[in-house]
């Protein structure tokens, strides 16, 4: 075996374990040795991209390696893949000051498409200025190595010393391959708040807490795109124990759990692209003590409800927050959004893309949303006025009048008696009438 053919620019050798990018696809390699009756080293990988295997680790009959998927697993020589750079690398690779005109940016590229599809030249004004303000890499706090092969920090100590101001870091779909990697880099970067791993495949630590002390500090997490399940997030939250905003979207969650102990000062959760489908799953987060703002668009939600109280009672589920966005799910019935109104603050709705937006006219259902909601001040991002809400809910007296009374509604108080089934599907209209 030639270490020659393992060895990295930096001189590190590629070892089981490591990530490889081999034709622009990510792999982790599985075995490193000779595969009989050929010669010469080969590299088994699995690849992130189970289609692009041809096997399951075997060949002849003999297991050289095992993968999660029959066909994510292929040989290739070590010469074809490529073991990526340091951090320190890549941050002087991009950031780096530039002598030429263009600040390293290709002349080629500075063009724009008329609806024609002809190319038109534009001119780069203000490059070399923006690559001289970047390149004093000691002033830089918001950084990305986004798709550059990192692999790991490098020498140790040598980030910080480079960029010891970053607060902000971006490692997406890289070559690191373990949480440990990831808390070598950030253990040297003492103010970093926001960090971004989406797009890898990192090993858990064994004792995630061992680590807490390279996130002190942190109080944002973008984990998207990272196969993750709720348990392994969890167990990679609990490195970060002043977290506040987590995003964790393309994961094919499907469950949940109880979260309080590990995200107790989480303020913002991300659950967007996902396939979670029973809201009772989404209950599961409902203890979360300072929850203000929940994603969890473009998901499989049906319905919502909250079974702990009475139709006009407010529930004890998520008592702090104040933005629910649902967009792009498969909400039916007017029943799930009364059931907000039984959020004691929420203030903030989106619901675009649901097949209940189709039930009436735009003006109606919003006018519905705003007279169902007593606590909304937005919906879709637009606000809703006193006069709005005063309309909404005199249009919304009209509109069910005549079905109030039929169910038993009087104007007379004392006469006043409306079934229960009318009260489950008007739980406000009392209240407005009052």
């Amino acid at each position: 075996m030639e270490d020659s053919d393992l060895r990295r620019s930096d001189g590190s050798i590629l070892q089981v374990g490591d990530r490889v990018e081999c034709d622009s696809h990510r792999a982790c390699i599985r075995f490193i040795g000779e595969v009989p009756p050929t010669k010469g080293l080969w590299l088994g990988v699995e690849w992130d991209d189970p289609t692009r295997g041809k096997h399951n680790g075997s060949h002849e009959g003999v297991v050289y390696f095992y993968t999660s998927h029959p066909t994510s697993g292929s040989f290739v020589r070590p010469k074809k893949v490529k073991g990526g750079v340091t951090i320190v690398h890549a941050l002087q690779e991009r950031y780096g000051l530039k002598k030429d005109e263009y600040a390293g940016i290709q002349k080629e590229e500075l063009f724009v498409l008329d609806q024609n599809f002809k190319k038109t030249n534009v001119e780069m004004v203000g490059a070399k200025k923006v690559n001289l303000q970047q390149s004093q890499f000691n002033k830089l706090k918001k950084v990305s190595v986004y798709d550059m092969k990192v692999y790991a920090g490098g020498p140790e100590g040598e980030l910080g010393r480079l960029c010891p101001s970053i607060t902000d870091l971006d490692l997406t779909a890289n070559l690191i391959s373990s949480w440990e990697r990831v808390a070598e880099m950030t253990k040297q970067l003492p103010y970093l708040r926001d960090l971004t791993v989406s797009e890898n495949r990192l090993v858990l630590p064994n004792e995630p807490t061992a680590l807490c002390t390279s996130f002190s500090k942190l109080r944002n997490a973008t984990m998207n795109q990272m196969n993750l399940s709720w348990k392994e997030i969890l167990r990679c939250c609990s490195m970060f124990v002043l977290l506040e905003e987590l995003h964790v979207s393309y994961n094919n969650l499907v469950q949940l759990s109880d979260s309080r102990f590990i995200l107790k000062h989480l303020k913002n959760l991300d659950l967007m692209t996902n396939r979670i489908a029973d809201w009772e799953e989404v209950l599961k987060l409902g203890n979360l003590p300072m929850l203000e703002t929940l994603v969890i668009s473009e998901n499989q939600i049906r319905s919502i409800h909250f079974p702990d109280c009475s139709p006009t009672e407010k529930t004890s589920y998520f008592k702090k927050l104040k933005i629910l966005i649902i967009k792009s799910n498969f909400i039916t019935e007017w029943s799930s959004i009364n059931e907000l109104n039984k959020l004691l603050h929420l203030e903030e709705l989106e619901v675009a893309d649901n097949p209940i937006l189709r039930t009436f006219t735009y003006d109606t259902v919003r006018q519905l949303f705003v007279a169902k909601i007593g606590s909304l001040k937005l919906i879709s991002r637009t606000p809703i006025s006193f006069e709005e809400r005063k309309g909404a809910e005199i249009d919304y007296l009209k509109r069910f009048g005549t079905e109030w009374k039929l169910a038993g509604g009087n104007c007379d108080k004392l006469k006043n008696n409306p079934n229960n089934e009318f009260i489950t599907n008007h739980p406000r209209y009392q209240i407005i009438a009052d």
